[in-house]
C-alpha cells in the first residue's frame, strides 16, 4: 500500500480515503484471469517430467485404531504397478508444524477416517487409482466416531453463539411455516484443477510442482515432512485453481 495507517488512528473520512486506495466501486482485471479462462493458466499436473511415475495415496477406512498389516503383494501384478510404498513419514503427520513440536505417533496408529497409509506408484494415473483400490489392508479397530449420521446424538449446545431467541414460539405464532427434513449426498465444490503434485528430484535437490498459497510456510512443512534442508527443496505454484 502506498499509505501507512497508525494502528491508533482514528476511522474517519481521511481514513477511510487511505484504505480504498481508489479502489473500491472499481473493475478490478484479475493478472492471472485471461490465462484461466481461456486454458493457457498450466496447473501444477500440467507440467511434462520424463519418466513421469503416477501416485494415488490409500487412505484409512476406520476412524480410530491401527494398520495391522499392508500386502503389497496383492496389487503388484496388476498392469503398471511399479511400487507401494508404506514409509512411516506418510502417516506421522509431521508436516503439521514440525517433528520436534510434539510426541511422534506410532507410525501405524489411524487418527481419522481417510489418513494416508500408503502411496501406491504406477505408470499412469488411472493406473495407481485401480490399484489403491485393490490393496488389501488389515486393520484393528478401537473406537472412534461412528460413521451412519443416524447413530448420532446430536449435542445439546448452551453457547448463546449457537442458540438464540425462542425458535418454538415463533414456529408457533408465525403466519406461515415450513418445517421438513431434507437430506443430502456428500459434495465438494468444483475447483478448477485437481489435488496434484509433480515432484523431480535431481541428485539431493527437490523440486516440486503444487498448488499452494503459502509457499513460505509450505517448504518448511515439506522439509520437516521428508527431514531434508530447505535449501535443497524448490516450490513452483504459479497458478492456483481452487
Amino acid at each position: 500500500m502506498s499509505a501507512r495507517l497508525k494502528q491508533d488512528e482514528p476511522i474517519t473520512s481521511n481514513r477511510l480515503d487511505k484504505m480504498k486506495q481508489g479502489i473500491i466501486g472499481k473493475p478490478i482485471s484479475r493478472i492471472d484471469g485471461l490465462a484461466k479462462v481461456t486454458g493457457t493458466a498450466p496447473y501444477a499436473a500440467e507440467y511434462r517430467v520424463e519418466g513421469l511415475a503416477e501416485g494415488v495415496l490409500v487412505t484409512s477406512r476406520i476412524t480410530h485404531g491401527e494398520v495391522v498389516s499392508i500386502d503389497k503383494t496383492s496389487v503388484m501384478s496388476m498392469p503398471g504397478v511399479i511400487a507401494v510404498v508404506d514409509d512411516e513419514r506418510l502417516t506421522t503427520r509431521a508436516a503439521q508444524g514440525t517433528a520436534n513440536e510434539a510426541p511422534q505417533q506410532d507410525p501405524r496408529t489411524v487418527c481419522y477416517w481417510g489418513q494416508p497409509i500408503a502411496l501406491v506408484v504406477a505408470e499412469t494415473f488411472e493406473q495407481a487409482r485401480d490399484a489403491a483400490k485393490h490393496l488389501k489392508v488389515e486393520y484393528r479397530a478401537t473406537g472412534g466416531a461412528p460413521l451412519d449420521p443416524d447413530g448420532v446424538t446430536p449435542e445439546e449446545q448452551e453457547d448463546e453463539t449457537v442458540n438464540q431467541g425462542d425458535l418454538d414460539g415463533a414456529m408457533a405464532s408465525a403466519a406461515h411455516t415450513s418445517d421438513v427434513q431434507v437430506k443430502t449426498e456428500g459434495h465438494a465444490s468444483a475447483a478448477m484443477e485437481p489435488h496434484a503434485a509433480i515432484a523431480e528430484w535431481v541428485g539431493d535437490r527437490l523440486t516440486v510442482h503444487a498448488s499452494l498459497q503459502m509457499p513460505n510456510y509450505n517448504i518448511t512443512e515439506l522439509a520437516d515432512s521428508l527431514g531434508i534442508e530447505e535449501e535443497n527443496i524448490r516450490l513452483v505454484s504459479r497458478y492456483v485453481g481452487g
